[in-house]
């Protein structure tokens, strides 16, 4: 009797269903996250971009979800991919500069780091630009934190030797990742990152097997490079880094600098796509969630102003596509609602079926990637706070509040602090400060109060 009765019992314990827990470990996905240098959100063809061919960027977008409002906390690399990393806004991570590295605890709470601890096998190629090298503080290039490391940090040449031979950095990146794919084990997920240097300088080599598609191509200008535009700005801006007022007078440097940029944005087209033909042929694709993102935007001669830094939509909105081909096709499209750079390690974690540390302060971009119809962030916070080196133009302080209708803009070290308001519906090239109408008062002061709430909240 008592042996049946084990019996019965091993047979129902055997036909019990497998436990979520257990079902999630066997189908974690895969990701390979692939990160542009610079580049903005009209910066692909599939945004709107008619001198572009973005042929690979624009079929991941149709594969899965664009986001058309994407954007980053702090628009300067070293400060927002310290954000991607950590789910943290600056005020929170503390890397305000390129000399600060994140500590060996920070690290530990990063998603590429709890991905492994998890079993997940890592890769980073390309730019890291987090810290100083010879900081021994932290981990300015963590190449003992990755299973695969070809890392470097902010400045890295395209020509790069090898055997005695000049090969173009972005080739060897690729044939490392593909490489890495090739070695890939069925009982093991992995994360592969791209962070390519592209399409931010230097600009003195270019991949010589590439044919350069955007050659005599006529660049379109941004309708506010005017001098209207320009001289509408507060003097603090006018007088910075940011100010290329030449352009109005010489449109062929303006021709000259979006052509040598749209160009190195195809070469990184080209290496996005190779990498996911090796997924493809790999048999890797149908489990692999493929995530395309830039570190911040770039103004392009938006109000003649070139780089990025400042708070403007140039420079903060980003191209962010997040193809998960888990999901049914229904749920592909374009999504309206806001998303942030630290969303990034959040839902990435949650797809690999890991908690998210208490201390990340993004948000599970999941329930949009399944239903449009799903609420999304009401407002966010913005700050960027770098000083360049002597000898410089200065890039003004600044902090802000940016909401789906208006946005709030305060650069921080003049007193009192000089204030901008647009109306993002009624003008969305942000050439028309509201900030001392008396109509908008109201709206200027209610964000206002937000951005101090928000500078206090989230340190």
């Amino acid at each position: 009797m008592k042996a049946q009765a084990l019996l019965n019992l091993a047979l129902a314990l055997f036909a019990l269903p497998v436990t979520p827990t257990f079902a999630a470990a066997a189908k974690r996905p895969n990701f390979v996250f692939f990160l542009t240098d610079d580049q903005p959100y009209n910066g692909m063809s599939c945004t709107g971009n008619t001198v572009l061919k973005t042929p690979n960027m624009d079929r991941l977008a149709a594969q899965g979800v664009l986001f058309e409002k994407a954007f980053v906390t702090t628009s300067i690399c070293c400060c927002s991919r310290a954000s991607i990393y950590t789910g943290q806004y600056m005020r929170r991570h503390e890397i305000e500069d390129f000399k600060k590295p994140l500590s060996a605890a920070q690290w530990r709470q990063t998603f590429p780091a709890l991905l492994r601890e998890a079993g997940y096998r890592t890769a980073f190629l390309g730019k890291f630009a987090i810290g100083a090298p010879q900081d021994a503080r932290g981990v300015a290039l963590p190449a003992d934190q990755f299973e695969l490391w070809y890392g470097f940090p902010q400045s890295v040449a395209f020509k790069q030797t090898s055997d005695g031979k000049a090969r173009y950095l972005t080739t060897v990146m690729t044939e490392k990742a593909v490489g890495f794919l090739n070695e890939t084990k069925p009982d093991q997920p992995f994360c592969l990152i791209v962070a390519l240097k592209e399409p931010h300088g230097p600009r003195n080599y270019f991949d010589p097997e590439f044919k350069d598609p955007i050659a005599g191509a006529a660049v379109p200008q941004p309708s506010n490079l005017t001098r209207q535009s320009f001289a509408a700005l507060p003097e603090i801006v006018r007088r910075g880094l940011n100010a290329v007022p030449d352009w109005l007078q010489k449109p062929e440097a303006f021709q000259a600098e979006l052509r040598s940029e749209y160009a190195l944005i195809s070469r990184s087209d080209l290496a996005i796509g190779q990498i996911c033909q090796a997924l493809k042929e790999q048999g890797l694709d149908d489990n692999t969630v493929i995530i395309h993102l830039s570190d911040n935007g770039s103004l392009d001669g938006a109000h003649a102003l070139e780089g990025k830094w400042l708070m403007y939509e140039e420079s903060i909105r980003v191209p962010l596509i997040i193809r998960d081909p888990r999901l049914p096709a229904s749920t592909r499209g374009r999504r309206q609602q806001m998303a942030l750079n630290i969303d990034m390690a959040p839902t990435i974690l949650t797809m690999a079926g890991l908690p998210v540390p208490a201390g990340m302060q993004g948000v599970n971009l999941q329930p949009l990637l399944r239903d449009a119809a799903t609420k999304g962030r009401e407002d966010w916070y913005y700050e960027h706070v770098y000083t360049p080196e002597p000898g410089r133009r200065p890039i003004p302080k600044s902090e802000g509040v940016r909401t789906e209708r208006w946005k709030y803009i305060r650069y921080t070290e003049p007193h009192p602090p000089v204030e901008q308001l647009f109306d993002l519906a009624a003008d969305p090239q942000e050439e028309k400060d509201l900030a001392h109408a008396p109509a908008h008062a109201s709206m200027l002061k209610t964000l206002r109060g937000r951005c101090d709430t928000y500078g206090k909240s989230l340190q």
